[in-house]
C-alpha cells in the first residue's frame, strides 16, 4: 500500500506545471552545455587545422616494422633527470638551434658557439655538444659543457680539417672525418685533446662514423669497395670488413639503435628517392624498410631511451623538415615545416 502511494504521488509530481516547468529548464540547460562543449571542440580542431596548414603529410610503410622494447627511461642531461628531451639541429642560413621534442620554443643556439658551427654531436653520458666550425681557414673540432659555458677546441686546423664527429659511449672520446693525410680517413681523439689517432688508412673516402653503444666497433660509409657502401672496423684498430645484409642502394647516415644490435641508415634507391632501412649488425635478420612514401629521408637519431627516432625529411616545397617516429604509436610526427631547412638533429 505505501509503495502505491508514493508512485502515485511521484506521478502527481511530474504532472505539475512548476515540476514540468522546472524538467524543461534542466533539459535546456544540459542541452545548452552540450552545444558549447561542441562548438569549443569544433574551434579547437579549426586551430588545429590552422596550425597544421602548409605541412606534408607524411606516411610509414605499412606493416610497420617490430622493434623491440620496452624501452629504457630517459638519463636526463647532467644531474636533471627529469629534463624533457630536446633536439639540436642546424637550420640552414640561422645556425644550431634547439627546442623540445613537441616542436615548442625553438632557439638559436649562440652563446659560446662559434659562428658557422654545424654537424652537433651528443655525449651519450654527460651531455656534452661536439661541433665543428670554420677556424683558421679551416673546420675544426669543438666541444662544450651541457650549459655553454665552457668550449674547447679539439683540433689543430693547421693539420687538416675535422668533420662528422661522434662520440664515444663512455663520452671518453671522439672519432671524426679528416683529410689532414691527403684522402677522408677516420681518426680518434680524446675529448680533452692531444693527438688524433689514425683509425683507416685507404685510398677510398671513409666517412660518416658512428660508434656502437657497446664501445667495440665503428660503422662508416666507405668507397673502399668501389661503390659507397657500409663497412665496421675495431675500435682499437684492425681490419675493416663490409656489412652484409644491406638493401641496395648508397647508404648515408648510420646510426646505432641504444642497444647496439641495429644501424638505422639512409639509402638512395634512386635519383631523389632515399628511404631509412633498419639493419642488424650481424645479418641474422633479414633488413626492414621503415619508410615507404616517395621522398628522401636523411639523418637518422635515436632518442636515448630507443623509443622514438628524430630525423629531416625532404618535403614538397624542397627544403627539409625534422620529423619524430615514434615506434609506440607507430606514427611520424612533422615537427618543422621545412621553410628554413632543418637538418642534422641531435638529442641534447
Amino acid at each position: 500500500m505505501k509503495v502505491l502511494l508514493l508512485s502515485a504521488l511521484a506521478l502527481s509530481l511530474l504532472a505539475t506545471p512548476g515540476f514540468t516547468q522546472s524538467r524543461e529548464r534542466e533539459v535546456k540547460k544540459q542541452e545548452s552545455g552540450r552545444s558549447r562543449e561542441e562548438t569549443k571542440q569544433k574551434s579547437d580542431s579549426r586551430s588545429r587545422d590552422d596550425d597544421n596548414r602548409g605541412r606534408d603529410i607524411i606516411i610509414l610503410s605499412d606493416p610497420f616494422p617490430s622493434w623491440p622494447g620496452p624501452f629504457p627511461s630517459w638519463p636526463g642531461r647532467g644531474n636533471n633527470s627529469t629534463r624533457l628531451p630536446s633536439l639540436t639541429f642546424l637550420r640552414e642560413g640561422v645556425g644550431l638551434c634547439t627546442m623540445s621534442e613537441n616542436a615548442q620554443n625553438a632557439e638559436v643556439l649562440r652563446r659560446n658557439i662559434e659562428i658557422g658551427a654545424t654537424s652537433p654531436a651528443r655525449a651519450p653520458r654527460r651531455g656534452r655538444l661536439a661541433y665543428v666550425a670554420p677556424s683558421d681557414g679551416q673546420l675544426a673540432l669543438f666541444t662544450i659543457s651541457d650549459n655553454l659555458s665552457r668550449g674547447h677546441r679539439l683540433t689543430n686546423p693547421k693539420w687538416g680539417g675535422a668533420d662528422m664527429p661522434c662520440w664515444s659511449p663512455d663520452d671518453s672520446a671522439l672519432v671524426f672525418v679528416s683529410n689532414r693525410d691527403g684522402n677522408d680517413e677516420l681518426y680518434t681523439i680524446s675529448a680533452s685533446g692531444g693527438a688524433p689517432r689514425r683509425l683507416t688508412n685507404h685510398p677510398g673516402r671513409d666517412t660518416q662514423p658512428a660508434w656502437s653503444p657497446g664501445g667495440k666497433w665503428i660503422v662508416f660509409v666507405s668507397e673502399r669497395g668501389g661503390q659507397p657502401a657500409l663497412w665496421r672496423t675495431p675500435t682499437r684498430g684492425g681490419e675493416a670488413v663490409a656489412l652484409e645484409g644491406c638493401p641496395p642502394g648508397v647508404p648515408s647516415d648510420p646510426t646505432f639503435s641504444p642497444d647496439g644490435r641495429f644501424i638505422v641508415a639512409s639509402f638512395e634507391e634512386a635519383p631523389g628517392k632515399q628511404q631509412l632501412w633498419k639493419i642488424d649488425l650481424d645479418a641474422k635478420e633479414a633488413p626492414q624498410r621503415l619508410t615507404s612514401e616517395p621522398g628522401i629521408y636523411r639523418n637518422p637519431t635515436f632518442r636515448p631511451d630507443g623509443s622514438k627516432l628524430a630525423l629531416s625529411v625532404r618535403i614538397a616545397s624542397g627544403g627539409y623538415a625534422l620529423a619524430l617516429l615514434d615506434f609506440a604509436s607507430q606514427g611520424l610526427q612533422q615537427l618543422t615545416p621545412g621553410t628554413l631547412s632543418d637538418r642534422r638533429p641531435v638529442w641534447w
